[in-house]
């Protein structure tokens, strides 16, 4: 677990480090909206790279403390069946979505125009995730 923290710290110094030196140097050719959506995929890219490295140790706690193989088996078919999988692809989507917009079309529209249209945005894909979750609660037992 220690190369695991260590790794951690010195992605979040460097992501800090990049969000600075892009502030300073990089930032003034790009309008607000574009600076927006470059620092939303940095954090995207430091995220993925934290949760590759820790999800194997994450499973292998979870696996220890919840009973085995049995809670493991009983985990993944309720979280990565169909409505799981097809939540991510809506979620992953709409974040892309988001971040084309932020770059190529956001300084054509105002401030609350983008707000609109972001909210707008969030309406639609927490609609369809819960229309795709919905119907887990009534199948399933508590």
């Amino acid at each position: 677990m220690g190369w695991r923290v260590s790794v951690s710290i010195m992605l979040g110094v460097g992501w800090f480090s990049f969000f600075i030196l892009w502030l300073f140097f990089g930032a003034g050719g790009f309008d607000i909206y574009q600076n927006l959506a470059i620092i939303i995929v940095s954090i995207i890219v430091v995220i993925g790279a934290l949760a590759a490295m820790w999800a194997s140790w994450g499973l292998r706690m979870a696996a220890r403390t919840e009973g085995g193989k049995e809670w493991k088996q009983q985990h993944n078919n309720r979280w990565f069946g169909w409505r799981g999988a097809v939540s991510t692809i809506v979620w992953i989507g709409w974040l892309a979505w988001f971040i084309i917009w932020l770059f190529f079309y956001a300084q054509n529209y105002n401030g609350y125009q983008n707000i609109a249209v972001f909210i707008v945005s969030l309406i639609i894909a927490g609609g369809v995730s819960g229309v795709i979750w919905g119907t887990m609660g009534r199948k399933m037992r508590w």
